[in-house]
């Protein structure tokens, strides 16, 4: 078993030792916490509701001062009249308390995608996690595999060697342990690929072993996973929604802006001439005569029409989405199943009763290695069948925002929707 200990290890090998296998829960969370683009999404919302708060503030007030009849034949600065007033411009349509909210429903629409980006994101952390332990386990059988090939060639050729078997029988037995050797190498160059990929997802050094992620295959509550129930949670579609409840915002807003604001003003006067003071009002109004906004009202209405369309076509495309998903999951569910209830347990019955009928004289060396190779093949059907069920349980969850995957990763609903 030396040379599968060596190709086991080598698959394994890591610029750093690790004392247990990276777990999926510990993936996630390196995967949340790490990565730029949930960052980036967080700093989105903050930059939404900072363009709120500036939206609801009204127009600083103006202090305004004038000079005026000095010089000349007037005489010098005492002589001329000084007015100070103070300006205020009123929002009488309640448009920056409609550009506020307006840009709220923005902030919104950011809190939405950064929702709809963590759950995309522990779906693809999920599923490298999965393809990095199917790859590990794959290595490990294909290098005993070849470990066992390389034995009987081995001892073939010992008998070949005695004049007790035919040359015919090393051949093949050659055969079967290049193959073998072939398919081990191969396995462990998917085995680092899958690793890496893994680590790329949060930028670090690649883990060691991977864990089973045996909390996917559990199977989820089905009376949980209808089309309703999706449509509710769905990360996407709460996207669109949200951009839909914006753009009617965006009409109300455009609608105040139509409603002209009121400037009001208030000073006093000094006549430097008698040395006399009055006191000033002042009230300035636009009339909507030529510009009422009707533009871009007309412009807001036909981007809110845009966004309701788009959120229809994306329902359309979730039931659609949500039927395959959920084809893939049960048929996956039902060839996991058989296999790990039926086709494994037989396989490993007749590799059992196999060697022991070659043990007995009862049966040729070539015939074992056909058995075992069947076995070894079933064995390597087995892990691409669980991960293919745990591939199909991350898509379920993802069209369902992922709750399965947060609760692994420790994201509440407060911190996902900041």
């Amino acid at each position: 078993m030396a040379c599968s200990a060596l190709l086991a290890s080598a698959a394994l090998a890591q610029p750093a030792l690790q004392d247990a296998p990276l777990d999926l829960a510990a993936a996630l969370q390196r995967a949340v916490q790490s990565n730029p683009r949930i960052g980036s999404a967080r700093a989105d919302v903050s930059a939404r509701l900072g363009d709120a708060r500036q939206a609801g503030l009204w127009d600083n007030p103006s202090l305004e001062a004038e000079m005026e009849d000095f010089g000349g034949d007037r005489g010098g600065i005492g002589d001329g009249d000084l007015t100070v007033a103070v300006r205020q411009t009123v929002p009488l349509g309640g448009d920056r308390r409609r550009a506020r909210e307006a840009a709220e429903a923005w902030a919104g629409v950011e809190t939405a995608q950064l929702n709809a980006e963590i759950a995309s994101l522990l779906g693809d952390a999920a599923t490298a996690f999965v393809d990095a332990r199917a790859a590990q386990e794959t290595a490990r059988v294909r290098a005993e595999l070849q470990d066992l090939a390389e034995t009987a060639a081995s001892a073939i050729r010992q008998r070949v060697e005695a004049g007790r078997s035919s040359p015919i029988d090393l051949d093949r037995a050659d055969i079967l342990a290049a193959t073998a050797g072939i398919e081990a190498a191969s396995a462990l160059t998917e085995a680092r690929r899958a690793g890496l990929a893994l680590a790329a997802i949060w930028g670090g050094a690649p883990a060691g072993e991977v864990a089973p992620p045996s909390v996917l295959v559990n199977n989820p509550e089905l009376s949980a996973l209808t089309p309703e129930a999706m449509m509710r949670r769905n990360p996407d579609l709460a996207v669109a929604q949200q951009t839909s409840r914006a753009r009617s915002e965006e009409i109300a807003r455009e609608r105040a802006e139509a409603i002209p604001d009121l400037t009001v003003g208030a000073g006093i006067r000094r006549y430097g001439s008698d040395n006399e003071t009055a006191y000033l009002a002042m009230v300035e109004m636009p009339i909507p005569v030529i510009d009422r906004n009707q533009g871009r009202i007309a412009a807001a209405a036909a981007r809110e029409t845009g966004a309701r369309l788009d959120e229809e076509a994306l329902r359309r495309q979730l039931l659609a989405r949500h039927a395959a998903a959920y084809r893939r999951w049960s048929d996956a569910q039902q060839r996991h199943a058989a296999l790990s209830e039926s086709v494994l347990p037989a396989a490993q019955n007749a590799f059992s009763r196999a060697s022991l009928a070659y043990r007995e004289g009862a049966l040729q060396l070539l015939d074992l290695l056909d058995v075992q190779r069947t076995y070894f093949d079933t064995r390597i059907q087995a892990i691409e069948a669980r991960a293919e069920l745990a591939r199909a349980a991350i898509e379920l969850d993802v069209l369902f925002g992922a709750p399965r995957l947060k609760q692994l990763a420790g994201i509440a609903g407060a911190e996902a929707n900041p």
